[in-house]
């Protein structure tokens, strides 16, 4: 799985850029990227005969500063592009711009909130997470920029195709990065009961690591990862997002959601 183009949400309310500054890094790192920056602005203004123009000159105005922000990296040969929308649903709009930019992943600044704030609020964080089409990576404030040390959540024993699907595409991408950056990768799966534990020796040809980086835990998938993370010290977290939409996401939530403000590492939520 390659991440050619990056698609980094840009927040015009907030001074820090955590998801900006770690997509610099990754340009940086691999200069084959596409670098898209996307900024969502929206104000009540009064109307009148001249609104299209106001909002005109400050869709203007944030482009300006985007592509300030951005300089350094087209300096140094990068390939980055700025867009900016105006609409009050930004989630939405996010969305919508990934797909129309054909992005291989988005990344968001992701900040902490408490678990009724998720709950009883549509917040941007679940709304990328259950509607983007491809991988979303949550990047929290202070945390290493470098990834060298991941955790990939997996669950061998899934009897879905989709389930088969998404594991093998979170192990392609916990590979690549064991390959290319030289990651210290691990893999967790969590299981319920003792007839329900995966085969160590399946684990270990799935993932293609020693058998000291699989780590099979009993309990909740969630309460599994948060501590395996934390014990570990991982920067990276992958965790695939299997109830997108309707009644079970509603009711049951995605793992990811669970684990993201649990976390201080980044969380890369795999559709």
């Amino acid at each position: 799985m390659e991440f050619t183009n990056i698609f980094v949400v840009f927040d015009p309310v907030r001074e820090k850029q955590p998801a900006l500054e770690r997509a610099m890094v990754m340009a940086q790192q691999e200069m084959s990227v596409n670098l898209h920056v996307f900024a969502c602005i929206y104000s009540d203004i009064p109307k009148s005969a001249g609104k299209p123009g106001e909002v005109k000159e400050l869709i203007a105005c944030q482009k300006e500063a985007l592509n300030a922000i951005v300089a350094p990296l087209v300096d140094q040969g990068v390939q980055v592009t700025t867009e900016v929308e105006w609409d009050k649903d930004w989630y939405h709009a996010v969305v919508r711009a990934s797909v129309k930019n054909s992005a291989d992943v988005v990344l968001k600044s992701s900040y902490k909130h408490t678990a009724s704030q998720r709950i009883l609020n549509r917040t941007s964080d679940w709304t990328l997470i259950r509607e983007c089409l491809c991988p979303v990576m949550l990047v929290k404030e202070d945390t290493q920029q470098d990834v060298r040390k991941v955790l990939a959540a997996i669950d061998i024993r899934t009897e879905k195709d989709s389930g088969e699907n998404l594991n093998q595409r979170i192990i392609n991408f916990s590979q690549k990065l064991l390959d290319r950056q030289h990651a210290e990768v691990h893999f967790v799966n969590a299981h319920k009961d003792l007839s329900s534990s995966p085969d160590r020796n399946a684990l270990i040809r799935s993932c293609g690591v020693e058998s000291d980086k699989i780590h099979i835990k009993r309990g909740q998938p969630e309460d599994v990862i948060v501590a395996k993370a934390k014990k570990l010290g991982a920067n990276l977290v992958v965790v695939g997002t299997s109830a997108r939409s309707g009644f079970s996401a509603l009711v049951n939530g995605n793992t990811v959601e669970k684990v993201l403000d649990r976390l201080e590492c980044d969380i890369l939520s795999m559709p």
